[in-house]
């Protein structure tokens, strides 16, 4: 993938910088009139600006810009110059927008902890922001009240209603102004637990603001954040590598009610290229259906093994490697059906230790011979809400015979996918061994 430099560098003046989903990193000088415009692409710099615009006629279109290591203070955004902002989402703050200048004081999490599952829960904060904005959740039963504010410092009450059953609840909020800034929230809902009554989860401190820049943007679009349930069922394409005694694959099986679960947006399907990172909350929801596909040149037996790792990156023992002799994890997150061989990872059931899920894939064999040089073609499927959300086509693949294909990994609070493609030559052991599982070699 070419760098962001390059694909700016050969954006002419007045032209259209096209950035793929994924993420590039910073900081970047714009010197030219032009339009950056991205796809669930993230610009990211450990300390600010990462995006410093130098001339007039600007435009970032479809970006995430974050300061990943500095204080939320640094500005991510600055401009010397009249800059449009359209569906940009801001870790840090602005510089050179006007009335958007300076810090918000809004929480970046919001653990709500223990819920009632039978009656409804509320909560207090108060927020303080630099310009009026609004507050969006797309997950039912979660409402604030009011959901549009004015510049400055307000109260907001949340209440989150009681589902009836036991379970996890995790969403995203926006606060959306010219600029977007996101929320995480999470809680569980719990049998016989007491409903939460206006308990206080975010104060936020009194901001001195100085009088907005002379310099006004030309605009800052406020887009329509509208989502729609993702689309119509449909068996998964091509060859899977494990089939049923039969030789016949079977569709998506065994489905789990869902708790927390968001509607995804009616968007393109995802393509990544091997090395790619991208936040995966516009493609993916709830419980993911992973599947291996391709074309076997020979006989060899692959099956699927998911490992499941704390911040250290290292597995709880052997009850965190998901596989066919334990197609189960512990609590239930992730599934291996044996009926075809996929597997089921169901992001709002994971354990609060797991921050990271590592999809790796094993030729079955006594020998070097049979290995991934004999899968055409292989191509790792994501489903969400049983439509394909997410596809990395893996090449480059010769004669390994453990690959790890994909990671999803929580980073600042949310869900990305890393599409690695790529492994070892010996086997399973190394690869359990890094993890910190023993095994028998």
């Amino acid at each position: 993938m070419a760098s962001i430099y390059d694909i700016i560098a050969a954006t002419p003046d007045g032209g259209t910088a096209v950035l793929p989903a994924g993420e590039f990193e910073g900081p970047v000088v714009i010197g030219r009139p032009m339009k950056i415009q991205g796809s669930s692409t993230t610009i990211w710099s450990r300390h600010g600006a990462v995006i410093d615009v130098e001339v007039p006629g600007v435009t970032l279109e479809g970006l995430r810009v974050e300061i990943t290591e500095g204080e939320i203070t640094e500005n991510a955004i600055t401009t010397k110059f009249p800059a449009v902002l359209r569906d940009v989402e801001v870790l840090g703050t602005v510089s050179g927008f006007g009335a958007e200048d300076g810090l918000s004081e809004i929480p970046r999490t919001l653990a709500l902890g223990e819920l009632s599952a039978q009656e409804d829960n509320t909560f207090l904060m108060t927020v303080d922001i630099p310009a009026a904005a609004e507050i969006l959740c797309t997950q039912g039963g979660v409402k604030f009240v009011p959901d549009r504010l004015p510049a400055g410092h307000s109260e907001v009450r949340l209440t989150v209603e009681a589902p009836g059953t036991p379970g996890l609840i995790y969403t995203e909020v926006l606060v959306n102004s010219g600029v977007r800034r996101r929320i995480y929230l999470s809680g569980r809902f719990t049998a016989g637990a007491p409903a939460v009554r206006d308990r206080v989860v975010f104060t936020a401190q009194d901001v001195v603001r100085s009088a907005p820049a002379a310099v006004v943007p030309q605009s800052l679009d406020v887009p329509s954040l509208g989502v729609v349930p993702g689309g119509s069922t449909g068996s998964v394409p091509g060859l899977t590598l494990r089939e049923n005694s039969g030789g016949e694959r079977r569709g998506i099986t065994d489905v789990v009610e869902e708790v927390g679960e968001a509607p995804l947006p009616d968007i393109p399907m995802l393509c990544l290229k091997k090395g790619q990172r991208v936040p995966i909350a516009q493609y993916l929801s709830g419980k993911v259906d992973i599947y291996l596909t391709g074309q076997r040149l020979g006989n060899a037996d692959i099956d699927p093994y998911v490992f499941l790792l704390n911040e250290q990156e290292k597995s709880d023992g052997d009850g965190s490697l998901v596989f066919f002799g334990n197609e189960v994890s512990r609590d239930g997150a992730v599934r291996y059906h044996k009926d075809d061989g996929h597997v089921t990872v169901n992001l709002a059931k994971l354990s609060p230790e797991v921050k990271r899920v590592t999809v790796a894939y094993s030729v079955y064999s006594g020998d070097s011979v049979k290995n991934f040089s004999q899968v055409r073609e292989p191509r790792l499927s994501l489903y969400s809400q049983e439509k394909e959300r997410v596809r990395f086509d893996i090449d480059g693949l010769t004669n390994e015979i453990t690959i790890i294909a994909a990671e999803l990994y929580i980073y600042h609070g949310e869900w990305r996918i890393s599409a690695v493609g790529s492994g070892y030559r010996d086997g399973l052991v190394k690869l359990c061994n890094r993890y910190g599982i023993e095994v028998c070699s």
